[in-house]
């Protein structure tokens, strides 16, 4: 991936007492990290966007259609309605949490652990669910889980990767959720028959989380944050520091809501799926579909993420790729809204693969760029995943208010318009950004 310009002027950095070792951890890193660490860093940051999206796209809507064959969408809406609640509150949270954290083992890696621990509680309480609550209660703690080591890993980009291998590092950790999601569903698909019994898909998903995650241990090294560099909880102080002032940063506003809108676009797409192959496109395996629809979307994000990042250290510009990106996916949305067929659906994952590629090789650049404080890094980027986080609430209350109050191949219509228009919001939004180019 060749590199985007990413320099931009320091983050202030509030009330630091005047000591070295604290100064070391807030200033922009520069030592040069190795293959084997990015790597591992990569793989790392894939288990979110597996367990997240494969639960979503497969697991859960089979489990659901399983037990509440009647009034799955309803059910299914709901379960992920109240989970995606979970991840929008946990994420700012946890990321504030871990930049006060001044464990001997350093600021993200003990929350990287607090949330596989919780989330193999989770997926084994999915695993034997078979009645509404417990799946809720599993969905829940998944979600708290998995959101507090997304908060950790993406705050590891300005903690640890230096300026000039960002780039690369920050479009593998935006393809990450494609990626990882497009992992998830393949391995489940071959090792399991979620449409049967999907309590082996989410064991599949345990162990790959295992995997991907532990290793990464072996090479992150981070130092301790002093005690004195911490200053003294205050409730009140504490909670305002979650409002981001449109006014005092409006390129980390704008930034957020084009976020939000791409993201929202994408999910609601991704979340009925499987429904939309079965229901509207009537396709006879549609879990094999979702996973041939991933497949053909994941190889283009990855192909269109290298070219624009060509492009983009030409040009020395980001914003075109946002807008390009978002336009791109709206044309996706619009080929299966008006077409419900299986070879233009295929077309569309190639199409909507192009668009989500070009956009990610530059979303973290962007996202790292327009940051506020050095001092939170970590609540900032969970503020900022709450973009990704808040979609997942909001794609289930729409899609399951769409296609039960329209049912059939029209209200996949009505619903993929929706998303249509989302991804041109989101492309405008981008314009008025002034401190990238």
């Amino acid at each position: 991936m060749a590199e985007v310009p990413t320099q931009s002027p320091p983050l202030s950095t509030p009330d630091l007492p005047i000591n070295e070792s604290v100064h070391a951890i807030y200033q922009e890193p520069t030592r040069s990290l190795s293959w084997t660490y990015r790597i591992l860093f990569g793989l790392c940051c894939l288990v979110t966007g597996m367990v997240q999206i494969t639960v979503k796209q497969v697991l859960l809507s089979n489990q659901v259609s399983l037990f509440d064959p009647i009034h799955h969408i309803a059910t299914f809406a709901i379960i992920g309605t109240l989970g995606g609640i979970a991840g929008v509150l946990i994420s700012p949270l946890a990321g504030a949490i871990s930049d006060r954290t001044t464990s001997r083992w350093g600021r993200r890696r003990p929350w990287i652990i607090f949330g596989l621990c919780l989330g193999t509680m989770g997926l084994v309480l999915m695993a034997n669910s078979y009645s509404f609550w417990p799946l809720l209660i599993g969905e829940i703690i998944v979600q708290i889980a998995f959101d507090t080591i997304m908060s950790a890993t993406t705050a590891i980009i300005p903690d640890q990767i230096p300026t000039n291998q960002r780039a690369t590092v920050s479009a593998f950790v935006g393809m990450s959720p494609v990626i990882g999601g497009l992992l998830g569903v393949i391995l489940v698909a071959r090792f399991s028959n979620p449409a049967v019994d999907p309590t082996r898909g989410y064991l599949v998903l345990l162990i790959t989380a295992i995997i991907v995650v532990v290793p990464f241990f072996l090479v992150l090294r981070e130092e301790r944050l002093p005690h004195e560099a911490v200053p003294s909880f205050n409730w009140k102080t504490f909670s305002t520091r979650f409002i981001v002032s449109p006014r005092k940063h409006p390129d980390f506003f704008y930034t957020w809501i084009s976020r939000c809108l791409i993201f929202l676009a994408y999910i609601m797409m991704n979340a009925f799926l499987l429904f939309y192959l079965r229901d509207a496109v009537h396709y006879a395996n549609p879990t094999a579909g979702v996973a041939i629809f991933n497949l053909l979307a994941g190889i283009l994000v990855v192909i269109s993420a290298i070219v624009s990042g060509i492009i983009a250290k030409k040009t020395g510009r980001i914003k075109i790729f946002v807008i390009s990106g978002a336009l791109v996916m709206m044309v996706a949305m619009i080929m299966l809204a008006l077409v419900h067929s299986w070879p233009v659906s295929m077309a569309a994952a190639l199409v909507l693969g192009l668009g989500f590629g070009t956009y990610l090789s530059i979303d973290m650049v962007l996202a790292v760029r327009v940051l506020p404080e050095a001092t939170e890094r970590a609540k900032d980027l969970g503020l900022m995943n709450i973009a990704i986080f808040l979609p997942l609430v909001l794609s289930q209350i729409i899609g399951g208010a769409i296609l039960t109050a329209i049912p059939g191949a029209f209200g996949y219509t009505v619903f993929l318009a929706i998303a249509a228009a989302f991804l041109l919001g989101a492309a405008l939004l981008i314009i008025p950004i002034k401190s990238v180019r």
